[in-house]
């Protein structure tokens, strides 16, 4: 097993035994929300969380509440597409049974892309899932990044790549860490 793997599987390990998620998810959320980096944005690029993410469905609903555009990630064979979703009828299940929009794709700005990961470490070095989607797609995004976790989610050490880029903010239950 290499590195990153075992970096998954480990704090896969950690995230099951945390006791109060739907807290942290919470704490998560209100400190997202209080970020210039989401005040000012006007379009949102968010993930549908799944399995043990840090849930991503009370930001959707803030962000359409607030009259922000909300765009939800599509992987194609071309990498990711984002597409506009004013509600939860524009999703279907995907691949691994993860919701995808039904939607036409958007060519257009996003001001803040909340990128997905499993790993991190206080620089804004992340490991996905191992597609390598968001990497590609960072490396031609302009935008403001920033990364949900978990605490147990970082890390002091992990692999990096020469393809890998960092996001701009991670933030935790316990801490706001800019990169």
């Amino acid at each position: 097993m290499d590195a990153k793997q075992a970096l998954r599987r480990a704090v896969h390990a950690r995230i099951t035994e945390l006791a109060n998620r739907d807290e942290a998810d919470a704490a998560i959320v209100h400190n997202v929300m209080r970020l210039p980096e989401w005040i000012e944005a006007k379009a949102v690029a968010l993930t549908l969380s799944f399995g043990l993410e840090v849930d991503t469905r009370p930001l959707i609903e803030a962000a359409w509440q607030a009259g922000k555009t909300v765009l939800v990630p599509k992987v194609t064979t071309e990498g990711l597409t984002f597409h506009r979703i004013e509600s939860y009828d524009d999703l279907e299940p995907g691949v691994m049974g993860i919701l995808e929009p039904t939607t036409q794709q958007i060519d257009g700005d996003v001001d803040l892309c909340v990128v997905p990961g499993r790993v991190f470490n206080r620089s804004g070095y992340r490991i996905g899932w191992g597609g390598g989607y968001y990497d590609r797609f960072l490396a031609s995004y302009a935008g403001q990044t920033l990364s949900l976790a978990y605490s147990v989610q970082v890390l002091d050490d992990i692999p990096i790549e020469a393809h890998d880029i960092p996001v701009g903010v991670i933030v935790s239950e316990r801490e706001l860490i800019r990169c």
